[in-house]
């Protein structure tokens, strides 16, 4: 049922939208017109309004207005339709939910059903995903399956990020920032021309935050929570030709910080839902250190040959990343006294205190792509291989152990799309993937470690495709219908010895959308409607039996769901944007049972229990998830902002923004119960 506040949120909508519909026009008002939106979501350079799927585009403006605070990628949750953004490790491993579907997996070598594209390269690992924004052209959101063009990975969707290329023209910038609990931002870019042929483009962004959360344990530190990151991007745009474009990218970042995540003891009440009214985000009680180290370089090489009639593109990427991230991750002061159990901050009996880091990584993609027009046909075919190797060092501080992981993934693929034209108004774009992959996994036990030797080889092949039909009713409404499936490849998990595995998962999605240019171009008003369901969703049971993850295959996950953005031009100098989205998950297994809240009954359930058995802590009550919504899956989300920009007499501008956003409550596992929600917020 549609929540009280939630109704408050559509009549906002509504009320805001009405009220910049009816607001009266003058005469400049009569001349305004919306900028077209380009966007290259089927890897060519198209209009928004014309691309038959559901995508919704950031500005490298709103970007950096959103990341304003020293926020990260996170920022990007709620700002367009159906895109959930969260994370278990702070700034680190940001996790992606499009449409309800994502993957609430911490561990480091964790697949995700939403890439991230950056710079037209997948980053594949959720540790490369953190990389700082800055300087950005543009944001995508590409929703629903993309497995044709995109490849394995894409069952919910893509977040596709754009950097601003070089340029001939001489030129830069420098922003400065300064906020609460001492943070500081700087950002800076200088562009130019190098030859009469190269241009190149630097781009740098440093920001920092000093510790401000309060320790109560004596000994560890008085304080933490801060954190300092640096990041960089080198860019040289060659042509020496009319017939060939060289872009060569050198980039990487670093992050320093007193914690990754922070953890308190106790803070949820038994059988409510909500923090203890005590609470206090400023104070924790940590009696084992934390701290997070990350180091990461890449490049990138984008060649393309003009051939007349068609055009020939290689990407080739390099990516490599270290990282260790360790926390008291019971949150508490360890206590001896059964009166502390329950108490906020009091860890009673046993504490727990962990780091999982990269001891190494690389990532290697290289794709080719022959793309061209033959007669009122646009075609596009190519090759993609995907290549990563990691090593995953697990600590038990505790029990002074160490596991290494080994995890080797290759992955080879042939696709290609065709848009072909049925008459003046109507068009057909169609497409397939082929794709092959292989993972293996292995344990290494190390110094003091219980965990088993032990190996894991799975591999799969299997075939993507999307169909669309396009309908231009007149130069201001274009209606879609577009039908597409892609997959996650098989998966594996081994940390501190649980290693598990999950079959490749399919998801199949069919919606129906318009897009819409109004009132003479000053407005734009987008939609879709969708259902999907998904084969052999991979799901990750997580707090259950261990502080490890575990993998399961569901029969099927059902989703369905509504979107709309509207965006208007109400004057000269006020921009109205709004987005709505509601979207709705459902598991569908009645045989599947998760681990109820660790690993004895220790919050309320709202799901029947079905069983029990020993684990390596003790009894472990199961309970039945046929029913329950995924997880960290708001049905709800709600953006509007207001943007106002006047030019100065003195030949600046005076500029004013507010933004104020809204996501629904969700589950926090795959399992339901009072306490375990992530309640619902208003930004």
């Amino acid at each position: 049922m549609q929540p009280a506040f939630s109704r408050h949120v559509l009549c906002a909508v509504a009320g805001a939208c009405i009220s910049a519909m009816c607001l009266p026009a003058t005469a400049a008002d009569d001349e305004l017109t919306l900028e077209e939106v380009l966007v290259t979501a089927q890897k060519r350079e198209q209009s928004l309004q014309e691309v038959p799927a559901s995508v919704s585009a950031v500005t490298g403006d709103m970007v950096d207005d959103y990341l304003g605070s020293a926020e990260n990628v996170r920022a990007l949750a709620g700002r367009v339709p159906s895109l959930n953004v969260e994370s278990s490790n702070g700034r680190t491993q940001p996790r992606f939910y499009i449409r309800g579907l994502g993957n609430i997996d911490f561990d480091n070598n964790a697949n995700q059903p939403v890439s991230m594209v950056y710079d037209d390269i997948a980053l594949e690992n959720n540790v490369l995903r953190s990389l700082p924004l800055f300087d950005i052209n543009r944001v995508e959101v590409l929703k629903g399956p993309q497995g044709s063009l995109f490849g394995r990975n894409t069952n919910a969707g893509i977040v596709k990020i754009d950097s601003v290329r070089p340029s001939a023209d001489a030129g830069g910038y420098v922003r400065l920032g300064v906020g609460s609990r001492e943070t500081i931002m700087t950002e800076a870019a200088f562009n130019g021309s190098l030859t009469e042929n190269t241009a190149a483009r630097l781009s740098l962004k440093f920001q920092e935050r000093e510790d401000w959360i309060d320790n109560t344990v004596n000994g560890i530190g008085d304080d933490f929570g801060g954190f300092e990151e640096f990041a960089y991007r080198l860019q040289f745009l060659m042509t020496p030709g009319e017939n060939f474009t060289g872009l060569v990218k050198l980039h990487g970042f670093q992050q320093r910080g007193t914690h990754p995540q922070v953890f308190y003891a106790n803070a949820l009440v038994p059988g409510a839902e909500g923090l203890r009214a005590i609470f206090d985000e400023e104070v924790a009680s940590h009696d084992a250190g934390a701290g997070t180290d990350l180091d990461h370089f890449g490049t990138a090489i984008n060649l393309q040959w003009d051939l007349g009639e068609s055009t020939f593109t290689s990407i080739t990427g390099y990516d490599m990343v270290e990282n260790f991230q360790f926390a008291d991750v019971d949150g508490g002061n360890i206590s001896f006294d059964p009166a502390d159990i329950g108490e906020l901050g009091r860890q009673v009996f046993f504490g727990v205190a962990t780091g999982d880091g990269l001891a190494d990584h690389h990532q290697l993609t290289q794709e080719f792509r022959l793309s061209g027009q033959s007669g009122n046909r646009f075609y596009q075919v190519g090759v993609y291989f995907f290549d990563e190797e990691i090593d995953v060092l697990s600590r038990d501080f505790g029990f002074n152990s160490s596991d290494i992981v080994n995890q080797q993934t290759t992955s080879a693929a042939l696709f290609g799309q065709m848009e072909v034209p049925l008459n003046d108004a109507w068009a057909v774009t169609f497409g397939g993937r082929y794709t092959s992959d292989d993972k293996k996994l292995e344990v290494m036990p190390g110094p003091n470690s219980a965990s088993p030797a032990d190996r894991i080889d799975v591999d799969d092949s299997y075939f993507n495709w999307d169909v669309a039909l396009s309908f231009d009713a007149n130069e201001n409404w274009n209606w879609f219908a577009r039908a597409a499936n892609a997959s996650r490849g098989p998966v594996t998990l081994g940390r501190f010895g649980f290693t598990s595995s999950a079959d490749t998962e399919t998801a199949t999605s069919l919606e129906l959308g318009f897009k819409s240019r109004l009132f003479d171009g000053r407005a734009r008003f987008n939609g879709a409607i969708y259902n999907f369901t998904v084969d052999d969703q991979q799901l990750t049971a997580t707090g259950g039996v261990a502080n490890v993850n575990q993998l399961l295959n569901a029969d099927k996950v059902n989703g369905f769901g509504v979107e709309s953005e509207f965006e208007m031009l109400v004057s000269e100098n006020l921009r109205l944007m709004t987005n709505i989205s509601y979207n709705d998950t459902e598991i569908d297994d009645p045989g599947l049972k998760d681990d109820l809240c660790g690993s004895n009954p220790q919050c309320t359930p709202l799901d029947p229990i079905v069983g029990s058995r020993i684990g390596p802590f003790g009894p472990v009550t199961e309970v039945s998830i046929d029913g329950n919504p995924l997880p960290r899956s708001p049905q709800w989300l709600y953006n509007i902002t207001l943007d106002y920009n006047r030019p100065m007499a003195t030949g600046g501008e005076f500029y004013a923004s507010t933004d104020w956003n809204y996501r629904d409550d969700s589950n926090l596992f795959l399992h339901e119960s009072i306490e375990f929600v992530a309640e619902e917020r208003w930004l």
